[in-house]
């Protein structure tokens, strides 16, 4: 935490230390473990901050100040400090683009190549999101198979929205509902699924955008960044175009009484990506005949003969919610 008000782990121990009472630099270097001569840096950082000050009467001795109201300041001037960099960097941003407005078309867009530095870009990407993240999710990866998102779960607990659409593909050979999917969902991210999406995508508020460079790459080595420009603009209708056509891939409600079990509520998840049977066994963890045997319990326990027919009293009943706003 005092990382973030640009203090280390010294001024840290310190003043930990000062938390028991008034203390000498001997004192606090016995305490802390710390030599004498980085117990005072310490305090210099610590009383230019407002959180240390010294005994009156007694000058040698430091004092720490109340935490709750000390350091409470502190992040706020922090937190100020950094709105003030952002708004500079709102200008900054605007006054190159009014310098080059007039430049080649060709600066409106990079090409980023080699696998590193395109997972490099895809997690800056992410980071640099305020409000929502739209991505379309779809082979081939540039990770190894079951590798989750990391930067999409810190940016989740931010505040960042993700609205993701899932190629069924990706399900059968990337994801796993259950230690993956589900998490996200829990997190806020908001999925739909729809079949033969065109591209892999990814838009970070209305900043920034990246695709494939090839339109049917057999592994990612290259990338194309979108910057502000009609391409981007582009590039978002075809998401919410596409968000338009895709199902809800979310987690039901809190199961009552009369509604599905847990495996049944994976199942109907799972029915409604168009997933093939085998795909769907393996997701649930389930035989090919033990698969089988849950969706006839489960025709017969929405009195249906087709999965169409379940699939429509499920959501009658509110099984298949639809997703967040």
């Amino acid at each position: 935490m005092f990382s973030v008000a640009g203090l280390g782990p010294d001024d840290e121990a310190v003043y930990a230390a000062l938390m028991d009472g008034p203390a000498t630099v001997p004192e606090l270097s016995r305490s802390t473990r710390l030599a004498e001569e980085r117990v005072r840096v310490a305090l210099d950082h610590l009383e230019e901050a407002g959180l240390v000050g010294r005994g009156a009467g007694h000058p040698e001795r430091h004092t720490a100040a109340a935490p709750d109201v000390a350091l409470e300041a502190l992040l706020l001037r922090q937190e100020e400090q950094v709105q003030r960099a952002r708004l500079h960097a709102h200008q900054m941003a605007a006054r190159h683009r009014r310098a080059h407005a007039g430049d080649d078309p060709a600066s409106l867009v990079e090409v980023v190549t080699g696998r590193l530095a395109v997972l490099e870009r895809f997690e800056q990407v992410q980071r640099a999101a305020r409000h929502e993240i739209r991505a379309i999710d779809k082979p081939p990866y540039a990770v190894p198979s079951g590798n989750r998102n990391p930067v999409e779960l810190a940016m989740l607990a931010r505040g960042v929205r993700y609205r993701v659409i899932y190629d069924p593909r990706g399900l059968v050979e990337f994801h796993d509902l259950r230690t993956d999917l589900e998490q996200s969902s829990a997190r806020g991210e908001v999925a739909r699924v729809l079949a033969g999406t065109p591209t892999k995508l990814i838009l970070a508020d209305d900043r920034v955008g990246l695709i494939p460079l090839q339109a049917a790459p057999s592994s990612i080595e290259s990338i194309v960044v979108v910057h502000p420009s009609a391409l981007l603009e582009a590039l978002g209708a075809l998401f919410e175009s596409l968000w338009d056509r895709a199902l809800p891939l979310g987690a039901a409600p809190e199961i009552t009484a009369t509604g599905p079990t847990p495996d049944e509520r994976r199942l109907l998840t799972l029915l409604t990506t168009g997933l093939p049977d085998e795909a769907i066994a393996r997701q649930l963890g389930l035989s090919y005949r033990t698969f089988q045997r849950r969706l006839r319990r489960l025709l017969v326990r929405l009195d249906a003969e087709t999965r169409f027919q379940a699939g429509v009293r499920a959501a009658h009943l509110g099984w298949i919610p639809p997703d967040g706003p």
